[in-house]
């Protein structure tokens, strides 16, 4: 993946990246400020259980998995995120040897799993 593929966006404290339920469309590469990432519990009060920082990724696993998102992510310090499409994400996983691709989607599954145990109220 080159830097001509990854486009750049700055974005302010309080803005919503994406919301929990939504369709993945793109992931992102945090490159400076941070992120709040929390879920609705059964009452409908999102609940905050982590952050992402400059050099994480958020929302890959919505990609991988072919799912909807499991969190909302919320600047929480003002942000500058590589983002980096579905179609450009696909031809990457695309690249890996059939074997490699299945495992990730497989980790991908349990860890999505844990976190919505963990998370459920």
């Amino acid at each position: 993946m080159s830097d001509n593929t990854i486009k750049t966006q700055k974005f302010g404290a309080g803005h919503i990246l994406f919301r929990q339920g939504d369709i993945a469309d793109n992931c992102y590469l945090v490159r400076s400020g941070e992120l709040a990432l929390s879920r609705a519990d059964s009452s409908g009060t999102d609940k905050t259980f982590g952050k992402v920082e400059k050099g994480e990724v958020v929302g890959e696993m919505s990609m991988i998995g072919d799912t909807p998102r499991t969190a909302t992510a919320k600047v929480s310090k003002d942000i500058e995120v590589g983002v980096i499409s579905r179609d450009e994400f696909e031809a990457q996983l695309e690249r890996l040897n059939p074997f490699m691709k299945r495992l990730i989607r497989l980790i991908v599954r349990r860890l999505r799993d844990t976190t919505t145990d963990l998370t459920r109220d």
